[in-house]
């Protein structure tokens, strides 16, 4: 038989391939063609050592992804064999999980018809149960309920075990009344499922493990099928996924799995880089091969990225290396502050990206080519807008677009309203949020009257034929309106008294205490009130053009510029690749790679997170999301930081990422295109930290 395949392999490719019997860990660095080993194994399997396509299981994360290695073996088996592969078992967690349930429900209590439930559906029932146990849904977020539940299961925590999981989850006592209400509510969310014969996505996975560890029958069955199991991205395993491939290699250890201890970085949703940690001692006399030749990026790339790894101290010690030259050196970018770290980034990309000459615009590379990598969602408005100004077209990929979000949406429908009250579809989203006991009936009775008398609905208002307590609550918007109105108009058009403005807005409003209650889970409100506060932020740093004749002027420019759409697609542009920057959080960028990354925002801050440094948590995953983003760049990388981020209109000293003086000197060219010194170095970092050490001691004493 033809065994060519093998010589598009490197050593250590082809010799995780060859591997015969018994657990194999393959260790598979950033760009270190994982991809083509484990589909070069399930090739010799079945073409070298005749393995019925029958008798292997891939397993995988995603459909496309399990597709692809699908397709691949299929191919190449036909090249080789001339015969086409049947019976080949390549797909992802949760499809493994249906098969085995459809043909096996009736032993848990369900039919094999089972109905799989939609997110929609799964809230739907949440709110439901929170109305029938007189629990306010606006209060607890069904969604955010709906997450925990799903972590519970993930973990494989049954619902009458659940309480002391829930609470131990809660990261403070505000925490502690929604971890409580998932404790109630999850053993009624199951119960009603199962009244309706319905799984929901991570039933899936927690009701194919229950399966296979009550019934050893089926489970024996089952490894008597799959004689060889390849798993994909192991790392990102959580504890429910480990218990399946547990319970399938019982009778024989023919598993393979290739992962990246390195590029663990999904812990929030249950990953757990413990097993592959771990591996050798959950499947003794375990093989490891470690793929530690990069065919990515430049030698440079990768030694700041070994550099910085290291510093992890639980890991399997790997060091990448590439065959292609050192490539130009690591460029730090220093600039003054967020609006000018995008408008730097934007004018650098176009710079790259096009070359006038002779009165033509010349293309020297695709804005596909590029990438700006960030932590977390809300630094991505200031490069959308710099983007849009510089005519570069983009998309915000793995998030919602900043001005999609609910808090967002609210934000701008109060501004919208102040500008023109009879705009009714914002006041509408409006008027009882936050929460001021104006109802769906008075609302109808307020457009009823508008439509009658042919006026807007904000006029409507003082005339509507209302009882007292709903006369008394929409009055009170109404006022709060036009106080909100008559501020803006006293303020000068000029940044800083806008942002001024905003925050007063924010305070009037009742807006962080209304987006608290929303969610009641310090960490999600904490989330969007970030959010929030960087349309303010976003308001006291805009430059206009001409100056604006009055702040109402000001603001309606500031909206508009946010929800311009800076893409004019026709119908016939429906390819799937276009010609596009790409934008999105370092958790999206794994798997992916492009000619040049932007790295934004190497502060401390933002990484690591503010939210790691404050629970003075381990950084350990915070330094792996810096290396993910370090390796998706093949041949230029810049970092940049802001020596200040403006909030409200002020400058706030900003410090440099920990992780930056972790990247040797040799391979950084610093740039700095501020104008001011940078006052964030290392030692005033280190003279603040110690500053806030000596306040909190000093507190500590006098509390006890």
């Amino acid at each position: 038989m033809q065994t060519k395949y093998l010589k598009k392999l490197n050593p250590n490719q082809r010799q995780a391939v060859l591997h015969e019997e018994g657990p194999l860990l393959v260790l598979a660095g950033a760009g270190s063609g994982k991809t083509s080993t484990m589909t070069y194994r399930m090739i010799h399997l079945i073409t070298q050592k005749k393995v019925s396509p029958r008798q292997i299981l891939g397993l995988s994360f995603t459909n496309k992804a399990a597709g692809e290695l699908r397709d691949r073996v299929y191919s190449e088996v036909r090249k080789i064999t001339q015969k086409r592969t049947q019976g080949l078992t390549v797909s992802t967690f949760h499809s493994l999980c249906v098969k085995i349930l459809r043909q096996e429900a009736s032993r848990l209590g369900y039919t094999s018809q089972f109905s799989i439930l939609d997110q929609n559906d799964q809230i739907e029932i949440i709110r439901k149960i929170l109305r029938k146990n007189s629990v306010d849904d606006k209060k607890f977020d069904p969604s955010f309920i709906l997450f925990g539940i799903g972590q519970a299961k993930n973990r494989f925590i049954p619902p009458h075990q659940s309480e002391a999981f829930f609470m131990n989850s809660a990261r403070n006592e505000a925490s502690s009344p929604i971890a409580l209400e998932m404790a109630t509510t999850y053993p009624e969310y199951q119960d009603q499922l199962r009244a309706m014969n319905a799984m929901d996505f991570d039933d899936l996975l927690f009701n194919a493990v229950d399966l296979l560890k009550k019934h050893p029958e089926v489970c024996d069955a089952y490894n008597d099928r799959f004689k060889y199991i390849l798993v994909d991205e192991y790392q990102d395993t959580n504890q429910a996924q480990f218990e399946l491939i547990r319970l399938l290699t019982l009778k024989q250890q023919n598993i393979c799995v290739v992962g990246d201890d390195d590029q663990s970085i999904y812990a929030w949703r249950g990953a757990d880089p413990s097993h592959i940690l771990n591996f050798g001692k959950h499947y003794p006399g375990a093989k490891t091969v470690t793929l530690d030749q990069n065919y990515r990026s430049t030698q440079t790339i990768l030694d700041a990225a070994n550099q910085v790894i290291q510093n992890n101290s639980v890991r399997h010690p790997k060091s990448l290396w590439s065959q292609k030259e050192d490539g130009p050196p690591i460029t730090l970018i220093l600039t003054e502050d967020d609006h000018d770290e995008a408008t730097t980034v934007a004018e650098r990309i176009f710079d790259l990206a096009k070359k006038h000459e002779g009165g033509e615009v010349k293309t020297l590379m695709n804005w596909s080519d590029f990438a700006i990598l960030f932590r977390s969602n809300p630094q991505s408005r200031h490069f959308e807008e710099a983007l849009r100004m510089k005519g570069i077209p983009y998309r915000l990929v793995g998030s919602f677009s900043f001005l999609d979000r609910k808090e967002i949406k609210d934000t701008l429908s109060y501004w919208k309203t102040i500008l023109n009250p009879d705009e009714e579809t914002a006041l509408r989203r409006i008027i009882n949020w936050p929460a001021r006991g104006i109802g769906k009936k008075t609302i109808d009775t307020i457009h009823s009257h508008s439509v009658e008398n042919q006026c807007s609905f904000f006029e409507s208002i003082p005339d509507a034929d209302l009882k007292t307590k709903p006369k008394q609550a929409v009055m009170t918007f109404a006022s709060l309106i036009q106080k909100m109105r008559n501020a803006l108009e006293k303020i000068e058009p000029e940044p800083t008294a806008m942002a001024d403005w905003a925050r007063q807005t924010f305070e009037w409003i009742g807006m962080r205490t209304g987006i608290e209650n929303d969610v009641d889970d310090a960490l999600q409100a904490s989330q969007r009130w970030e959010m929030v506060q960087e349309l303010a932020h976003g308001l006291g740093q805009m430059k206009l053009e001409e100056p604006a004749e009055n702040s109402f002027m000001f603001l309606r420019e500031y909206i508009t510029r946010l929800t311009l759409d800076a893409e004019e697609e026709s119908e016939e542009e429906e390819s799937k690749e276009k010609d596009e920057v790409t934008l999105m959080t370092l958790h999206g960028s794994k798997g992916l790679e492009f000619p040049t990354v932007f790295l934004v925002g190497m502060e401390d801050g933002y990484l690591p997170h503010q939210r790691v440094m404050d629970e003075a948590t381990d950084y350990s995953e915070e330094r792996r999301l810096c290396y993910v983003g370090i390796t998706r760049a093949k041949e230029k990388l810049y970092l940049t930081r802001a020596k200040n981020r403006i909030r409200y209109g002020k400058p706030v000293p900003r410090y440099p990422s920990r992780f930056l003086s972790e990247i040797p000197g040799n391979l950084i060219f610093t740039e700095d295109v501020s104008s001011t010194p940078d006052l964030s170095s290392q030692v005033l970092r280190e003279a603040h930290e110690q500053k806030v050490s000596s306040f909190l001691e000093q507190m500590k004493s006098k509390l006890s």
